[in-house]
């Protein structure tokens, strides 16, 4: 209602302008009106008559031409025009006087037709037509052209005057315009300023209101006595802060259920549970937890190595803060042992970053498996393979000799079909005795019996000694060996027997799985603080869901060249990782494979027992 009125109002004021300056533009319009029919339609009837008068003069001139048709039809012509003329002077006398010099120009036109006759009489020759043209018409003519121009000015006096008042008149009438206009236009802002500090006042307390609701005080009002729209708002901003009153006490009542029932999951898991801020500070320890390490710090929160003091616990937390990322592989698990009440125990440590919605790290939960069984039972199964694979080698070196002497006729001359069986019987225990070995060497890797013997060791050298103990196989099955190392490769700090067995095995398994005619490249390139050691082959390569699993025991590709139990790759990996280092493999089904393995430089590699 109140926009409703105040538009009616500007359209009032719409309306005052519109009637202050309609009388103004009447009168002026009157007064062109005035100009356009009287004095204006005097001015063309006077054109007319002196047009006429034009052609009286042609049609004397054709006269004495001797042209008297043409002439007669132009007299008659130019009497039509002038009584038109003089019909339309006479029908629009406006001024004073006008009406005097009508009279005179009609009593001169006619004097001035009588003069004229006269002429035309006596217009079988000039001579004779000049003597009356001179004495009677010419000063006939001519007082009636000079009563013609009066009448002429005189209208065009009246238009200069009907201009000076018209020109008032638009004075007046702007100014009054603009008067009219100035003054509804501050009432008009005065209006629109009343209205809106009385519209935007609720506005504004409303808005008020809800940037408090906003911020979190659900408690906030509006108390309007009001029963317009405001009112309504208001009633409708009250129910909608009660209904977000009632559903935060609810929110506050599920969040606090399920942080009673994640702190009762939390408390009864087994395994101990360590939870962290962003900065690494302890915020919660289960029961689990608390039986190894202590109760939970209160505050100041303390650092983990304060209050754990395991620095492989520390780092693995600390490095999840800083990627923002869990460790998920295998490998990177670490492994912690402590002793609780006097008994050896292994936890595998996992950690879980813990991310808000926005991927921003909150903090971080270590959950520590508790696997000592676990690896008791690894001890035993590892323990059982290098007794059995010990006690298996006297038995089978034993076959091996036996089968070897039968080869070699110690016994008799054997048939040919004896000596296929013999030699199926030599490869079958050589295959055996190289699983025995390995089996072995498997266990004492494993068991962390194997010392490695680290020493400055030339790159080049390494490639060299494993390149000269297969190129007979190569050269046998018809596959090009060839070698390139980057110069200035710095030395690697390494056991050399290990190394070359690792290139040794890398080599040969390429060699196996190259066809005839094929290529092996071994390659040698330095790259900040490491060695990258590589073996491409161009076999028949490795299906894409293998590459993560050839490094596994027993583990072989499916349709592959036999050869091996499956052994070889886990051994190069325990060596290569033992040594700091890291290896992997690239393979293209049917275009060949890629095995490659870093080893840090003398400066940065560390001596450690491979286990």
């Amino acid at each position: 209602m109140q926009v409703l009125v105040s538009h009616l109002v500007l359209v009032l004021l719409l309306g005052l302008v519109l009637g202050a300056t309609i009388p103004s533009f009447s009168a002026l319009s009157r007064s062109v009106d005035r100009v356009l029919e009287d004095n204006y339609q005097s001015i063309m009837a006077a054109t007319k008559m002196r047009e006429a008068i034009e052609e009286d003069e042609k049609a004397l001139a054709l006269i004495l031409l001797g042209r008297s048709k043409d002439a007669t039809q132009r007299l008659d012509g130019a009497i039509s025009l002038f009584n038109s003329g003089f019909a339309e002077a006479k029908d629009s006398i406006n001024e004073p006087d006008e009406d005097t010099l009508v009279s005179k120009i009609d009593s001169e036109y006619k004097a001035y037709r009588v003069a004229l006759d006269h002429v035309i009489d006596k217009s079988s020759s000039i001579e004779n037509a000049r003597p009356t043209y001179l004495a009677e018409l010419a000063p006939s003519r001519k007082l009636l052209l000079q009563n013609i121009s009066g009448l002429v000015n005189m209208n065009k006096t009246a238009m200069y005057r009907e201009n000076d008042l018209t020109k008032r008149l638009v004075q007046t009438a702007s100014i009054r315009s603009i008067s009219v206009t100035g003054i509804a236009l501050a009432l008009a802002i005065g209006l629109t300023f009343l209205l809106a500090r009385r519209l935007l006042s609720p506005l504004k307390l409303l808005t008020s209101k809800a940037e408090a609701i906003g911020a979190g005080n659900l408690e906030e009002r509006i108390d309007w006595n009001r029963t317009d729209e405001f009112g309504a708002l208001g009633k409708a901003f009250n129910s909608m802060a009660e209904k977000l009153l009632v559903e935060r006490k609810n929110e506050q009542y599920r969040l606090q259920r399920a942080q009673k029932m994640s702190d009762q999951a939390l408390e009864s898991l087994y395994d101990p549970v360590i939870v962290t801020n962003s900065k690494g500070y302890i915020t919660h320890l289960n029961k689990a937890a608390e039986a190894l390490f202590g109760p939970s710090p209160e505050a100041p929160r303390q650092p983990i190595i304060a209050h754990l003091g395991d620095q492989l616990i520390m780092r693995a937390i600390n490095k999840t803060l800083d990627l923002g990322e869990s460790e998920t592989s295998e490998e990177q698990v670490p492994l912690i042992p402590i002793t609780v009440n006097g008994i050896d125990r292994t936890y595998r440590l996992r950690v879980t970053n813990i991310k808000s919605d926005d991927g921003k790290t909150l903090g971080a939960v270590a959950v520590m498996e508790d696997i000592t069984h676990l690896k008791e039972l690894d001890r035993l199964k590892t323990e059982f393979i290098g007794v059995a694979s010990h006690e298996m080698r006297t038995p089978v070196a034993s076959l091996l000799i036996s089968a070897q002497l039968l080869d070699e006729g110690a016994l008799g001359e054997l048939t040919p079909s004896q000596k296929e069986v013999v030699a199926l019987q030599k490869q079958d225990l050589n295959r055996l005795d190289r699983l025995m070995k390995e089996l072995l060497d498997i266990t004492k890797l494993q068991a962390g019996t194997s010392e490695s013997d680290l020493r400055p060791t030339q790159c080049e050298e390494l490639v060299e000694e494993a390149v000269s103990a297969t190129r007979s196989v190569a050269k046998q099955k018809g596959v090009e060996l060839s070698v390139a190392t980057a110069p200035d490769l710095q030395p690697v700090k390494a056991d050399r027997s290990q190394i070359e067995r690792v290139l040794i095995n890398l080599i040969s398994n390429a060699i196996r799985h190259t066809r005839s005619g094929g290529h092996v490249k071994i390659r040698a390139e330095g790259g900040g603080d490491q060695v990258t050691f590589s073996v491409e082959d161009t076999g028949e390569g490795i299906p894409k869901e293998y590459l993560d699993k050839i490094f596994d025991r027993f583990v072989q590709v499916p349709g592959a060249t036999g050869g091996g139990a499956g052994l070889g790759l886990s051994i190069a990996y325990k060596i290569v990782k033992a040594h700091g280092g890291k290896i992997w493999a690239e393979s293209t089904l049917g275009e060949g494979s890629a095995f490659h393995f870093t080893l840090p430089t003398l400066n940065d590699a560390v001596g450690e027992k491979i286990s």
